[in-house]
């Protein structure tokens, strides 16, 4: 998707939700990438972020309701049902103008079937917030962009244990061939880790143990709330690459899980050999995990697929550095 300010500005509500309707968390860690970063437009930035997480607070509270323009389809109206915060699968964000249509409001991602690449189910009102927003459907897949082994990855930082207090990297657990504690994991310098935890599958992180870092590394701060408009840096192991973030699912407490991945999508994929790599806010927070590329084959449309960055830490019970 070829994402530019003034197309989310042309799509998103010109003003900002009720107040009391966005998550205090939220406005706290805007003021604090507003008050360290440079953004071309922050308030535009802010005001993204502000409709994506009260779209997903007003979810979780019920508060909306289904237009019931939906085919007479049974899997159809199974689909409508996953208007709901405890479905992973759900985004809010902007639709690729090109492939799908120009829009900002919600999807479903799901795996290839014989309909419509792309089909708004639906239109949710949300009586609180004095919006509508389309519900889509949008068929994806999923191509990881690493080699079986970290040698061939990217870590994306250091990590220490909450528990043992040990040193390691934190990577894509796809990039390991394993998810047995102990196992042996080549790296890039020519030595050997050795993998502490793993959760691949469902979430894509992996803590590795190493030498402890030579000289003692500062604490890196996290994102926790991504949405469409912020500008990121994918710390590949070729350079650093610009990327916007284009949707997100909900991060609202659900990153706290090792049941299913909370993730957000990016304008553009990287390629192979980059999962694992560090996505950080232009600020320095760290965002999120790269792990590969999301496609949709039927459409042509792509998007980079990223690991919400405090689920991994969250998930291997681990506090960053950098």
């Amino acid at each position: 998707m070829d994402y530019s300010d003034d197309y989310l500005r042309a799509r998103l509500p010109r003003e900002d939700p009720p107040a009391e309707l966005v998550p205090a968390d939220v406005d706290r860690e805007i003021a604090a990438w507003i008050e360290r970063g440079e953004l071309a437009d922050a308030a535009l930035v802010a005001r993204s972020v502000r409709w994506t997480y009260a779209i997903f607070s007003e979810l979780a509270l019920g508060n909306y309701r289904l237009g019931r323009n939906l085919p007479p389809w049974d899997s159809f109206l199974a689909l409508a049902s996953m208007a709901s915060p405890a479905v992973p699968r759900i985004t809010v964000g902007l639709y690729d103008p090109s492939v799908e249509m120009p829009g900002f409001g919600l999807a479903i991602n799901v795996p290839e079937w014989d309909g419509p690449p792309f089909l708004v189910l639906d239109e949710l009102t949300f009586p609180r917030l004095g919006r509508r927003f389309p519900l889509a459907l949008r068929q994806v897949v999923t191509e990881l962009h690493a080699a079986p082994n970290p040698a061939n990855a990217t870590a994306a930082c250091w990590a220490r244990c909450n528990l043992a207090g040990d040193w390691g990297i934190v990577t894509a657990g796809h990039a390991i061939c394993s998810s047995q504690p102990g196992f042996s994991v080549p790296l890039a310098t020519g030595g050997t880790g050795r993998l502490a935890r793993s959760f691949w599958q469902p979430v894509d992180a992996a803590f590795v143990l190493t030498d402890p870092p030579e000289a003692p590394p500062s604490p890196l701060a996290l994102c926790h709330f991504p949405a469409a408009g912020l500008p990121v840096t994918v710390e590949t192991r070729s350079g650093c690459l610009s990327r916007t973030v284009a949707s997100a699912c909900n991060s609202l407490g659900f990153y706290r899980t090792r049941l299913y991945p909370v993730l957000f999508f990016l304008d553009r994929p990287c390629v192979p050999g980059d999962s694992g790599a560090l996505v950080r806010l232009t600020s320095g927070e760290a965002a999120g995990l790269y792990s590969g590329a999301q496609p949709s084959p039927a459409t042509g449309g792509n998007s980079g697929r990223v690991l919400n960055f405090a689920q991994a830490m969250f998930a291997l019970d681990t506090t960053a550095y950098l």
